[in-house]
């Protein structure tokens, strides 16, 4: 029997050279030594499935066909608008992560995946634990109304801990504004692709995270509003060995699949292709059809 391969199993595990990141001697899954030019081959994961946490610029590199990202608003810079002091000033905070190469903890623009144009918002959890903040929440909401109004598909990488406290309530206000652009982006028919990293909790997990028409978790992601050990001091129970692991969250609804890093940019090529070919078919159907009753695949 003939076997045909469909095309985008043979799609690139990145779609260019992943920049180092920091790896420590041993792997923390299995306890082997590790060989980072192996490991960077395998996008970081280690053989025995252990999956290391990226930077946003790795996301960047792997999903990216290569020359193909172009940065927008990165010049949308966060202030303590509040004074915030504990513990310690955040204008510090600020400026220690700026000396480190980092201006927010969401980088957003557009790019090609398998040769189709999309829109990319990807989390970085070294600036402040990823978390959303009024610059991230701007730029994350200008890329979804962006992609709404250039009809392109919009990927979110997500790894967070949730709003940040030393910007209060205008943190908080940023839910609601990207969960806004989430649904317009819906309403025009668009697609909306989320992936959930290790972590993904708190504001981001309760809104856009979580809002894709495909939700992806990477193994062994925690995914949850609060973590276990805040709930179980809240509430004193007996919380299950792998509450909030990204299989508990697929076995109770809250993601759709899990799947490893070495799978996720084919599958994504594919997703992407899926939609693209469904407007063309919509767009070719008669004109007596209304086409807003026929959602895109």
């Amino acid at each position: 029997m003939l076997t045909l391969t469909p095309p985008w199993q043979d799609v690139p595990l990145a779609g260019g050279p992943l920049p180092e990141i920091e790896l420590p001697s041993n792997c923390p899954g299995c306890g082997v030594g590790l060989d980072r030019e192996e490991l960077e081959a395998h996008v970081y994961v280690c053989t025995c499935g252990h999956h290391f946490q990226l930077r946003a610029d790795s996301w960047i590199a792997l999903l990216a066909d290569g020359d193909t990202w172009n940065e927008r608003w990165s010049d949308v810079r966060p202030h303590d608008l509040l004074d915030w002091k504990m513990p310690k000033p955040y204008h510090l905070t600020i400026e220690q992560a700026r000396e480190e190469g980092l201006n927010e903890a969401v980088r957003t623009g557009t790019a090609r995946l398998g040769g189709r144009p999309v829109w990319l918002g990807v989390f970085d959890f070294r600036f402040v634990g990823g978390t959303l903040s009024i610059v991230a929440g701007e730029r994350l909401a200008r890329g979804l109304e962006a992609a709404t109004s250039e009809r392109l598909p919009y990927l979110l990488v997500a790894a967070s801990g949730g709003a940040r406290m030393q910007e209060g309530v205008l943190a908080l206000m940023q839910m609601a504004k990207v969960n806004g652009a989430a649904g317009r982006l819906h309403a025009a028919g668009l697609p909306f692709f989320s992936i959930l990293t290790d972590p993904t909790y708190g504001g981001t997990a309760a809104s856009l995270a979580l809002l894709g028409d495909v939700n992806i978790a990477e193994p062994a992601a925690k995914i949850g509003f609060t973590g276990p050990r805040v709930i179980k001091q809240a509430t004193y129970a007996d919380l299950p060995p792998d509450f909030q692991t990204a299989d508990f969250q697929l076995l109770h609804g809250q993601v759709d699949m899990v799947v490893p890093r070495v799978e996720l940019r084919p599958l994504l090529v594919h997703l992407v292709d899926l939609y693209t070919r469904g407007v063309g078919r919509a767009q070719a159907l008669p004109s007596t059809v209304d086409r807003g009753d026929v959602p895109p695949l």
